[in-house]
């Protein structure tokens, strides 16, 4: 059965690059071509790799392979990509099981196999991988590469569903919509089931803001120890010289006299207006063609927001994390309560530095027109960037704009995307 690709979720796994524990001198070569890649070498991460891939490092074999699918530092090649991808997969390595299913599902740069792709789903799925058993849930819904079976989709669905997959859930309510009115006892099963989905998920939203915040005080004791122990380097270094050299007198500008300096030199704090929205909408928007030239696309891999926050010529680079986490809840807060205004103002600078949670909330004001002018390139692109740094909420909006966007516009939506991330990578003058 042929389905057309916007029937299916064709967005391949993009999840970090994998620094697993190898051998103590094959773990120095792995990290060092994961350096490279981070800063743009691409060939000389695809040199680093190539023979530890030979060597049989599952790890190595993925990330070359997203290399040959993505054309970096080696040319593009979903052939080689694919028995790449398959070898760490036979090694039960989920990414690489869930990346050789797309290709095969899709058909891009190799032959269609509906049935291998559902194999390799199937694998990934037993080892509890969320998007997995949506995909391999999906096509048993459809009939694609297996035997229709609406049960076994329901049952997939539920399993991802209580991972918090947000599809899962919407095939699930979609299967509920079609039973006949006063249902059965599988559908009451099926509304408990999400009903513990919902709260599992819950309750891992809120694990991940604790961890956050531990994640934030870590790195603040840490800096707090750094400064300490360089405040006591300059202390026995000043106590060395002093046994040896002449006593040198310094003058210390007491704390109030600071402050009050401070406060002469501080500028005074700018009215946001409308207008100023607009410029910085226009900023991130830039002056990209309606339809932008093909270019070589960017890896959807850790470290791939660098050259933006370093180019960015809005940044957040300098405020603290647990500033910028303050800076979310605000933004979140003003949606909530409709003042949309405030919220794009909160969130522009966040999502130019890369922060995924920005740029999700910022995607979705530019899917629905709040705030800004309705952009379904730019919520796209913003969906995209914040996937690839690991958000599922953005990955799960893409999917699903990517479903409802024809194919052409998709073509589209992913060549402004490619533009974009060139034009934001480019030195500031």
């Amino acid at each position: 059965m042929t389905v057309r690709k916007n029937n299916l979720a064709i967005l391949l796994a993009t999840s970090l690059l994998f620094a697993a524990p190898l051998q103590a001198q094959e773990s120095e070569v792995f990290e060092k071509g994961v350096a490279a890649y981070k800063d743009g070498d691409y060939e000389t991460a695809a040199d680093l790799w190539a023979p530890l891939a030979e060597e049989g490092s599952p790890e190595a074999q993925r990330n070359l392979a997203q290399l040959y699918r993505l054309g970096l530092g080696v040319a593009r090649d979903n052939g080689r990509a694919y028995e790449l991808y398959a070898a760490a997969a036979e090694q039960n390595v989920v990414e690489a099981q869930v990346n050789a299913a797309f290709l095969l599902l899709t058909g891009e740069g190799i032959k269609k196999d509906p049935k291998q792709a559902a194999l390799w789903f199937a694998k990934a799925a037993d080892q509890g991988d969320a998007l997995a058993q949506f995909n391999l849930g999906l096509m048993y819904e459809k009939g694609v590469g297996v035997p229709q079976d609406r049960a076994i989709a329901r049952e997939l669905y539920q399993l991802a569903a209580n991972q918090g997959q947000e599809r899962a859930l919407a095939r699930l309510d979609a299967i509920e919509a079609s039973l006949p009115p006063d249902g059965d006892e599988n559908s009451r099963d099926e509304q408990r089931g999400r009903e513990i989905a919902e709260k599992a998920k819950k309750n891992a939203e809120e694990r991940a803001a604790r961890q956050q915040e531990a994640d934030v005080k870590r790195v603040e004791n840490r800096k707090a120890a750094e400064a300490a122990e360089k405040e006591k380097s300059k202390l026995e270094k000043a106590e060395a010289e002093a046994k040896t050299g002449p006593i040198m007198m310094m003058e210390k500008i007491e704390p109030k006299e600071e402050a009050k300096e401070a406060r002469k030199t501080e500028p005074k704090a700018k009215t946001t207006t409308k207008e100023d929205i607009a410029k910085d909408v226009a900023a991130m928007q830039g002056d990209a063609p309606e339809a932008a030239p093909a270019a070589r696309r960017k890896p959807n891999l850790a470290g791939s927001t660098t050259a933006k926050r370093q180019n960015t010529a809005r940044t957040t680079a300098t405020v603290p994390h647990s500033a910028r986490v303050r800076l979310v809840r605000d933004a979140e807060a003003a949606y909530a309560r409709g003042d949309f205004r405030t919220s794009v103002r909160l969130l522009i600078p966040l999502a130019q530095e890369g922060m995924p949670v920005a740029q999700f909330w910022l995607g979705r004001m530019f899917n629905r027109g709040e705030g800004v002018k309705l952009d379904r390139f730019e919520a796209y692109s913003l969906w995209r960037s914040a996937a690839a740094s690991g958000s599922v909420r953005s990955a799960t909006a893409l999917a699903n704009l990517s479903n409802r966007l024809p194919e052409q516009e998709l073509a589209r939506a992913e060549r402004y995307h490619q533009y974009r991330m060139q034009r934001m990578a480019k030195p500031a003058n």
